[in-house]
């Protein structure tokens, strides 16, 4: 192991992971059983980095520092601030261009393609847990409501969920 792969095994669970310890486990499944670190320098890492203030990301600096010493430290540390520092660099350009046609463009386009991989999911989902008329009046009046984009995501939600709960009494 060298500090280069360090960086780049660290930079893609911090690429594909929602932050915090939610690299973890695919950290160790790929130092671990490689023989790269130890079950022991996680748990060192995992404890300094729970006792150490800041964000709960920084853990991964530890690990770096116990499989490699200071450049290992190094490595984890831009693996783990290059995602964040990248999202600030295309907001900071998405800021400036929003406003262009090709950009706004690209955006709806965006978004139905997103639309166009959740309805598969959808009916997955509904196929899975069995397809009856309270659910699909539930997703036609949540499609409804988010259509008009006058209520958040967040009460649409919580309310089919109240409704389902009190329905299934």
């Amino acid at each position: 192991m060298t500090p280069v792969s360090l960086f780049f095994y660290m930079l893609r669970a911090s690429l594909l992971s929602s932050g915090g310890m939610g690299n973890v486990s695919t950290l160790h499944d790929n130092f671990v059983p490689r023989g790269f670190a130890t079950d022991a320098q996680f748990v060192q890492a995992l404890t300094v980095g729970q006792l150490s203030p800041g964000p709960n990301g920084l853990w991964v600096v530890s690990l770096g520092y116990l499989m490699l010493g200071p450049w290992g430290a190094l490595a984890a540390l831009i693996a783990i601030l290059l995602p964040p520092v990248l999202v600030i660099g295309v907001e900071r350009l998405y800021s400036h261009v929003q406003h262009h046609p090709a950009v706004e463009g690209f955006i709806r386009g965006l978004n139905l393609a997103v639309a166009g991989v959740f309805v598969p999911v959808l009916f997955k989902l509904l196929q899975s847990s069995g397809i009856d008329s309270l659910k699909l009046t539930l997703v036609a009046v949540a499609f409804g409501i988010g259509w008009i984009r006058r209520i958040p995501v967040a009460v649409v939600i919580a309310a089919c969920a109240v409704v389902g709960i009190l329905a299934n009494r």
